[in-house]
C-alpha cells in the first residue's frame, strides 16, 4: 500500500477513535468514576490523540505532496507557516486579527510560550487543499476568484473546527467569550483575511498549479477527512449550527462549481451546429 494511503487510513481511525471517545467519556463523564482505569486512559489520550491527528495528517499530506511535486510544496510550507504563525501570534498577544485568546497546554509545545508549533502545521495542510478544490471548481478564472474561494473552503473547516476545540473542548480559551459557540464573529473575519493572505501567497508560489498533479478525488478525501473530526464531535454534541454552516459554506462552492461547468446555450448550439468550414 502506498504510503500516503496508509496514513490516511491511520488518520481516519484516530479521527474515529477521537470522536468515540469524546462521545463516550467527555459527554458522559459518569463513566469515567464507574471505572477508575478509564478515567487515567482518557487522560492520555485526550491531547495525544489530539496531537497525532495533526502529525498524521501533516504526514499523510506531505506524502501525497511529494508524490505528487516532489519538495516543490517546502518553500510554500515554509510561507505559510510564518503567515499563520505571525497571525496566531498577533492574535494570542494583540487580539488581532482573530480576537485575544490562549492555547492551553493540550498541543504541547509552543512557538515563544504563545502558540502551538502543531497549529501553522495544520494551516498549511488545510489551506493547500482549499486552494486546489477552488481551482478544480472554478477551472479556468483568475487567480483572484480562487484566492476567495479557497479561503471560503478553508473557512469552512473553521466553522465546525473552533465549536469542537474551544467550546466543547478546552483546546484554547477565548479572554472574552461570543455568540458563535463562545467564539467571537470577528474571528471568522479573522480567518477570512488570513485565508486570503496564505491563499495569495500560495498563487504567487505556483501552488494552484499542483491541482494537474493531483487527482480532485485525493483532495477532496484528505480534506473531508480531516473536517471529519470536528463534525463528528459537533454531532455528538448536537451543534447542529456549526454543522450546518460549515457544510453550507462547501455546498456554496459546490454550487458555483456545477453552475460553471454546465454548458452554456451558445456552447451547446455550436456542437450540434455542422461546420462551416469548407472542404
Amino acid at each position: 500500500m502506498p504510503l500516503h494511503l496508509l496514513l490516511m487510513s491511520l488518520l481516519l481511525a484516530v479521527n474515529a477513535v477521537s470522536i468515540f471517545g469524546y462521545a463516550t467519556f467527555a459527554l458522559h463523564p459518569e463513566l469515567l468514576a464507574r471505572w477508575p482505569w478509564t478515567a487515567e486512559v482518557f487522560a492520555v489520550s485526550y491531547p495525544l490523540f489530539a496531537r497525532g491527528q495533526i502529525l498524521i495528517a501533516a504526514a499523510a499530506w506531505f506524502a501525497l505532496l511529494t508524490r505528487a511535486v516532489r519538495l516543490r510544496w517546502l518553500v510554500p510550507f515554509a510561507a505559510v507557516f510564518a503567515i499563520s504563525g505571525a497571525m496566531e501570534l498577533l492574535s494570542t498577544t494583540y487580539g488581532i486579527p482573530f480576537g485575544k485568546y490562549e492555547y492551553t497546554a493540550l498541543l504541547g509545545a509552543k512557538i515563544l510560550g504563545k502558540v502551538p508549533w502543531l497549529i501553522p502545521l495544520s494551516w498549511f495542510f488545510m489551506a493547500v487543499p482549499s486552494l486546489l478544490l477552488a481551482q478544480e471548481m472554478l477551472g479556468r478564472s483568475g487567480p483572484v476568484s480562487r484566492i476567495v474561494m479557497g479561503a471560503v473552503i478553508l473557512l469552512s473547516w473553521d466553522l465546525s473546527l473552533d465549536p469542537a476545540m474551544s467550546h466543547l473542548t478546552p483546546f484554547w480559551l477565548w479572554e472574552t467569550p461570543g455568540v458563535y459557540y463562545g467564539m467571537p464573529v470577528g474571528n471568522l473575519a479573522g480567518w477570512f483575511f488570513t485565508g486570503i493572505l496564505i491563499m495569495t501567497a500560495l498563487e504567487w508560489l505556483g501552488a494552484s498549479a499542483w491541482s494537474s498533479r493531483l487527482r480532485p478525488r485525493a483532495t477532496w478525501a484528505f480534506y473531508l477527512a480531516n473536517l471529519l473530526l470536528p463534525i463528528g464531535m459537533s454531532l455528538a454534541a448536537g451543534l447542529w449550527g456549526a454543522v450546518a454552516l460549515s457544510f453550507g459554506a462547501l455546498a456554496l462552492g459546490l454550487l458555483i462549481w456545477k453552475i460553471r461547468r454546465r454548458p452554456s446555450a451558445q456552447d451547446t448550439r455550436a456542437a450540434f451546429e455542422p461546420s462551416l468550414t469548407s472542404s
